[in-house]
Formats: C-alpha cells, sequence, structure tokens
C-alpha cells in the first residue's frame, strides 16, 4: 500500500502552473476611520475545473531574508483584524479568472506606522506522483498586503559587520529597522581597503527590504582573497531617511602556520587558490587527502589554520569541509601542483 503524504507547494505567479494572479503586492496609505479597497485576479492554468479558497493570516521574515507564515492576529501589527476578503472560495474552469476583492476598516484606533499582512489563494489538494509515492500537492499564492498609517521617518541602527569565508572574502552586515514603517529598500555599500588606505574592492548588492522591528543581514561577497595583513571594512547603509547610516571593522588576516599531519611534508596548496587540499603533502589531491583530514579535522593544527582548511568557505572548519573537499575531489580527480 502506497504511503499517502501532504505536501503543500507554495507558488509565485507563473504562467501555466496551475494558478495565476496578476499582482504579488498592495501597498496602501490609509487613515484610522477609514475603509479601503483593493483586488486582484486569480486565473485558473489547469485543464481541469479547480476549486480555490481565500483567507487571510500573518508574515514575517527572518534575518536572512526568509518568509514565516502564522495564524491570523498573531504579530502585534497584524493588519488581519481590519481585513475581510471576498469571495472565501470558488470554482474556476480551465481559463477561467475571478476578482478577488479585499477591503480594509482601519479602526481609529489605528497605531501610526506600517501594518500587514496576507491574502492567501489555496487549491484544492490533489493526489501526484513523486519517485513512486503518492503526495497530496496544493498550489497557494500570498499576495502580500501593507497598510500605513499617517507618516513617520525613516530609522535604523547598522549593529554589526561579520566577517565569513575569506576564500573569497563574503561577509555579513546586520541592521535593525527602528523605525515604524515599512522600508522597501534598504540599500547597502560596502568598501574594502588596505593597510595603506587603497581601496581593494566597492560591492553593492541588491536593496532588500526590512519590516518594522525587524533586523535584517546583508551578505556581501567579493572576489578577494586577503593575504595576511590589516583591512578596513566600512559599511554603509541606505534606508531612505535622511542620513546615511555607517559601521566599520577591521579584518586581520593572519599567517599560516603549518605543520604536518603525517609524516614530513607540510599541507599543500596545488592551484594556489588558498585551500591546501593536499593535506599530506605528497604533491597530490586524493582519496588520501580525505580521509587524513577527517582524522585531524577538530585538531588545533587544523583549527588553528582555518582558512586554510575552510573548503566551503562558511568561516569555520568542521564536517562540512570533509564533505566539501570530498565533493572537490570528485569534481577535479586529476588535479596537478601549478608549475
Amino acid at each position: 500500500m502506497r504511503k499517502l503524504l501532504w505536501i503543500p507547494i507554495l507558488l509565485v505567479s507563473f504562467s501555466g502552473v496551475g494558478l495565476e494572479v496578476n499582482l504579488l503586492e498592495v501597498d496602501l496609505a490609509v487613515a484610522p476611520g477609514q475603509a479601503y479597497t483593493f483586488s486582484f485576479i486569480a486565473r485558473n492554468e489547469t485543464e481541469a475545473p479547480e476549486t480555490f479558497s481565500v483567507y487571510a493570516g500573518d508574515w514575517d521574515r527572518n534575518e536572512m531574508g526568509e518568509n514565516r507564515f502564522y495564524p491570523p492576529g498573531t504579530l502585534p501589527r497584524s493588519l488581519c483584524p481590519w481585513l475581510t476578503v471576498t469571495p472565501g472560495s470558488f470554482t474556476l474552469g480551465p481559463g477561467e479568472t475571478r476578482e478577488i476583492v479585499g477591503t480594509l476598516y482601519v479602526p481609529i484606533s489605528a497605531a501610526p506606522g506600517t501594518h500587514w499582512g496576507i491574502v492567501f489563494v489555496h487549491g484544492e489538494p490533489r493526489p501526484v506522483e513523486h519517485q513512486g509515492t503518492t503526495v497530496m500537492v496544493a498550489k497557494r499564492i500570498g499576495i502580500k498586503v501593507y497598510a500605513t498609517v499617517g507618516s513617520a521617518p525613516a530609522k535604523g541602527e547598522v549593529r554589526g559587520v561579520e566577517f565569513r569565508g575569506l576564500n573569497p572574502l563574503w561577509l555579513g552586515v546586520e541592521f535593525t529597522n527602528a523605525g515604524l514603517t515599512n522600508l522597501r529598500e534598504v540599500r547597502v555599500e560596502v568598501q574594502i581597503y588596505d593597510a595603506m588606505g587603497e581601496r581593494l574592492a566597492e560591492v553593492e548588492p541588491a536593496p532588500v527590504p526590512c519590516l518594522p522591528g525587524a533586523s535584517r543581514w546583508v551578505i556581501v561577497e567579493t572576489n578577494l582573497r586577503p593575504t595576511p595583513g590589516t583591512y578596513l571594512v566600512v559599511a554603509r547603509v541606505d534606508i531612505g531617511g535622511e542620513e546615511i547610516l555607517a559601521a566599520q571593522a577591521y579584518l586581520r588576516v593572519r599567517p599560516l602556520s603549518l605543520v604536518p599531519l603525517s609524516g614530513s611534508a607540510l599541507p599543500a596548496d596545488l592551484d594556489r587558490d588558498g585551500l591546501y587540499e593536499d593535506v599530506d603533502g605528497d604533491g597530490a589531491f586524493t582519496e588520501e587527502d580525505i580521509a587524513l583530514f577527517r582524522t585531524h579535522v577538530t585538531s588545533a593544527p587544523v583549527q588553528g589554520n582555518a582558512r586554510a582548511f575552510d573548503f566551503n568557505n562558511d568561516g569555520r572548519v568542521d564536517e562540512a569541509d570533509v564533505e566539501a573537499l570530498t565533493a572537490l575531489l570528485a569534481a577535479a580527480p586529476h588535479r596537478e601542483p601549478m608549475p
């Protein structure tokens, strides 16, 4: 007897995958004691009739920007108590569309700032064959709704700069939305200088949004592979206010102090990319290097020279680096030393 599994799948608005809507976000400026409406169109892109339900919920993001969903009314700034959506359910034939209308009744006592929620359009679960197992799959699209009461200045705070991997260098910039309104585009710019004051890199990742009271990490990736020395990193954060937020941090890269992990040969960097894949130092990258590394991954000689053995470039050396070294060998099994 086949096992029946329930797997909800969140689909964004793509044509031809079953369910499509004509917008994914609503942003309203509202006043206490007033009512506001918005609408969107849902379309059934399948070849069979399908029934959909419509309901509201809460959501936010974690520090890396991934969405999290909650029952309505969970969050302090939930607008779900203000929101009604109609119809609550409907059936569409192939290619048919339906307008969904949302109405916001903003209470007199509404606090200033941005309130938010989400409207889901959710299809009926259907059995689908997946790798020899029958699973129940439901299509679901979420339309994010923001309602901002009044106006308030954008406020923020840069909480820190954290260095991650060094091959190549990447880092995280953490900031907090300390204001009452949603920040739609937070722009981060990072500049890196050497000890002589020469600018080595300037990186501006894609802007990110940030909800009131939330903290976000922005990941900044560079092409630099820093050699031993001291570097100044300056992070500037533009949240759309009158001032640019800024923070700086120093990165100190220490020289390696490698010792043999087996025999008398030092680990070697065969292709000069800063990673010492030839762990046993015999001049070749083989399975023996992986076995030796696995044995010594937590040892002081390895941990004290972490940047030489951080094969997955996450800023630390652990079992994940054993897996990364294994994958590296599988991808390039016949590495030879550079002349």
